[in-house]
């Protein structure tokens, strides 16, 4: 797979603390689970860190597991390393693709100035994954992060299909009092897709899309979802909303019927096909 901006669907990490996977950081230990809990509203911070100290943030799976992809939401690193375990040999991914392309000498930043990074590699078996850190975007400010997420990409969409709504809610309930005012009570915020694939063409390149989501479609498990595909930036978004940031990385599950036609329900003619993506506990 490639960075082509396509939507992203990928399994659902495999370094979760609801899992069994444990971690550690050489500073905020208490808070390094935040990193590891699928909440992105809760993050890790380091402690008394600055440029000059090198903070290392040690993942242990519960097993080992096949990983391809790995990606870090929400943070504020500029320079970095991240290896794998081979026998208790901390070891470099091999053939890494980053945002921006290809990177030699594995996962390994020096000015990176994201807030959230992207990594394609050869695919590796491994029960460790280990993150050294050593600067901040802001000179000497605590490191910290929201999400690590190992995982393996299910696939890429070819073609760009018709967003049709970002649903964004924070679930609220009110109350009308006697005074004729509301009480409000919010919750997290979730979010739901509506993906419309509208006079998409029938050959065997697009046809590949619709068997991703007729895959998405059979899995008893949920997955990942990253509508920018890893596009960021004024080239690609006026403005960006909610759902399309780089961090917006959310566990989902396909909800509601699909349908299915095609075009004047001619069969050589091109398909339809509309979905509901929720966010998924």
């Amino acid at each position: 797979m490639s960075i082509t901006g396509g939507i992203k669907f990928f399994d659902q990490s495999q370094n979760l603390s609801a899992d069994g996977a444990t971690i550690t950081s050489s500073s905020g230990n208490a808070a390094a689970i935040y990193a590891i809990d699928r909440n992105p509203d809760t993050k890790w911070f380091s402690v008394s860190s600055n440029d000059t100290i090198t903070e290392t943030v040690t993942i242990v799976f519960d097993g080992n597991k096949t990983i391809t992809r790995i990606l870090l939401l929400d943070h504020n690193w500029k320079e970095y390393t991240v290896q794998y375990d081979v026998a208790g040999v901390w070891t470099n991914f091999t053939s890494v693709i980053g945002l921006d392309g290809s990177l030699g000498g594995g996962i390994s930043e020096t000015v990176f100035a994201d807030n959230t990074s992207y990594y394609e590699f050869t695919s590796v078996i491994t029960g460790k994954i280990r993150l050294q850190i050593v600067k901040t975007q802001i000179a000497n400010a605590q490191k910290y992060i929201s999400q690590i997420i190992s995982t393996s990409e299910l696939g890429t969409l070819v073609g760009y299909p018709e967003i049709g709504e970002i649903a964004i809610d924070r679930n609220e309930r009110s109350k009308k009092t006697l005074s004729g005012r509301y009480v409000i009570q919010k919750s997290i915020e979730t979010q739901s897709y509506e993906l419309n694939f509208k006079d998409y063409p029938s050959s065997a390149t697009y046809n590949a899309d619709v068997d991703l989501i007729m895959i998405l479609f059979d899995r008893e498990t949920p997955f990942l979802v990253w509508l920018c595909g890893g596009r960021r930036g004024s080239t690609y978004f006026r403005y960006t909303l909610r759902g399309f940031r780089l961090k917006d990385v959310y566990l989902m599950q396909l909800d509601e019927a699909i349908g299915l036609n095609y075009t004047g329900n001619i069969y050589t003619n091109p398909l339809n096909m509309k979905i509901k993506i929720r966010e998924h506990i």
